[in-house]
């Protein structure tokens, strides 16, 4: 890379940081909250808990300790008193759990509710190795693209070596859960949401277990599916899966994360992917919630209704609420497989022929030896003058292609994504800006030893004239390499 010029994924990386107007997407808030117990129906903890959920106003909500089987039944009257036409229970699987379950309360349609078993995602009858059922919920945000998955969980908790080993496969078994569902719904963002009981700064982790450690219950029985060493790293583990975690600190602040006010951790999150994107988080403290945003400029989001008595967060819960404001793709006329940003900025493919574009032209067929070829254009001149990037990123084949953080981006950027043409490094041989009329063509031979893997290509003009004032996207192609 050239001294002094930026490369191509921190300016992506700049492009979500700044936050970026999305057209494209649908708005969804979300909520989390450990309650510790709804309470009886019209005590103090029960009317502040119906409080604080129409105070922060969520889409879904996602409840975890809902803590005996009369509380679950309750679940249903809170939706009516919260305003929730929808809700959702999880069950209780397994000898670790006691009585604990989670719950969802949804504006929006629930399309599916499952409660995940060790035994189920592992695929051995016998495993038992999750203290609580991952709790699996789909919603339909309307006019989204497609479904949006919630994966619920309530981790063990504990920081002895047992308990990170514990949680350490319950995150493998989230992981199962959400591959499961990505390769029914490739397209559908996804999001993790609850009490982890693991502290994010409490990193830099990576304990490595080389064998089952003691201290474990009797009836904790791991699934024959595992393979040592098991290394306790999760939020990193959840990272490598493509999701992004929401930087939620409590109001007007930039550095108040806890959201268990008694040891001051923070142990609920919001986590995001596959084209969820972000635009704004909370810690729902009401110790802090005056009804504006006060200077300087921290964490807040606009809620409904007037503020609450500052104490009905300690009334409610030994938890705060973390909440979010997201969008997810939305439907769109773009008959395109892999639609861009859809901008005045095209991208043609060929193989030993001309490039070509458009619906029906995205997926190519090449072997070792042949010619592919990249072409781009802005047949308007939009961007004509303004520095192309070539960005390709293999996936297996047949398998699920790379879901960029951003509206029509389509690479991750989870460290396999290549840059193939960089317009900012000016290199011998190539225009390094986007030409008139023509655009540019590029020429690649097709190497040896590639066949089963597929490679999803995306050219990007680098304009403060993009919609999102960085990166404009073309469509993306695919190309599948056969022996």
């Amino acid at each position: 890379m050239s001294q002094g010029k930026p490369s191509i994924l921190l300016l992506v990386l700049a492009v979500i940081l700044w936050g970026t107007p999305s057209p494209a997407q649908e708005a969804l808030r979300v909520a989390t909250w450990n309650t510790q117990s709804l309470g009886n129906q019209g005590s103090n903890e029960w009317n502040q808990t119906v409080n604080i959920l129409n105070r922060i106003g969520a889409d879904v909500v996602a409840l975890q300790e809902i803590d005996t089987a009369a509380e679950a039944a309750l679940v249903p009257t809170l939706a009516g008193a919260t305003g929730y036409s929808n809700w959702a229970v999880s069950s209780v699987s397994g000898t670790l759990s006691g009585d604990f379950r989670g719950a969802v309360l949804s504006n929006y349609p629930i399309l599916f509710s499952a409660s995940h078993s060790a035994a189920q995602l592992s695929g051995d009858p016998n495993a038992n190795d999750i203290t609580r059922d991952i709790f699996e919920v789909h919603v339909q945000v309307p006019n989204a693209a497609e479904r949006t998955a919630l994966f619920i969980l309530h981790l063990k908790a504990g920081s002895f070596s047992e308990n990170k080993f514990r949680r350490a496969i319950e995150f493998h078994r989230l992981s199962q859960a959400i591959s499961a569902y990505q390769a029914q719904y490739p397209m559908g963002s996804w999001l993790v949401m609850g009490d982890l009981n693991e502290d994010l700064g409490d990193g830099p982790f990576g304990q490595t277990f080389n064998a089952i450690p003691g201290g474990l219950p009797q009836t904790y029985s791991l699934g024959s599916d595992i393979t040592f060493p098991v290394v306790y790293d999760p939020f990193n583990a959840l990272l490598a899966m493509g999701a992004l975690i929401a930087d939620a600190t409590q109001e007007d602040s930039t550095t108040l994360y806890a959201t268990r006010p008694s040891s001051g951790r923070r142990l609920d999150y919001v986590i995001y992917a596959n084209g969820a994107l972000l635009s704004g988080d909370e810690v729902y403290n009401s110790m802090r919630d005056n009804g504006i945003d006060d200077t300087p400029i921290g964490n807040w989001l606009p809620k409904v209704g007037a503020p609450l008595s500052p104490t009905a967060s300690a009334q409610s819960s030994d938890h705060f609420a973390v909440f979010a404001d997201l969008t997810v793709p939305s439907t769109t006329v773009n008959a395109a497989l892999y639609p861009g940003s859809g901008e005045d900025f095209v991208m043609s493919t060929g193989v030993n022929g001309l490039p070509t574009s458009g619906p029906g032209n995205e997926i190519k067929t090449a072997s070792a030896g042949d010619y592919f070829y990249v072409q781009y254009v802005s047949p308007g001149g939009t961007f004509d003058g303004e520095p192309p990037v070539i960005i390709v990123e293999p996936f297996p084949f047949p398998g699920i292609p790379p879901f960029g953080p951003l509206p029509g981006m389509w690479f991750s950027l989870q460290g396999t994504a290549v840059v193939l043409f960089n317009g900012l490094e000016q290199p011998g041989g190539f225009q390094a800006a986007i030409a008139p009329v023509l655009g540019n063509t590029h020429s690649y031979l097709v190497p040896p030893g590639f066949a089963g893997v597929s490679m999803l290509v995306q050219s990007l003009a680098i304009s403060p004239i993009a919609a999102n004032g960085f990166l404009a996207f073309s469509d993306a192609h695919q190309l599948d390499l056969v022996p």
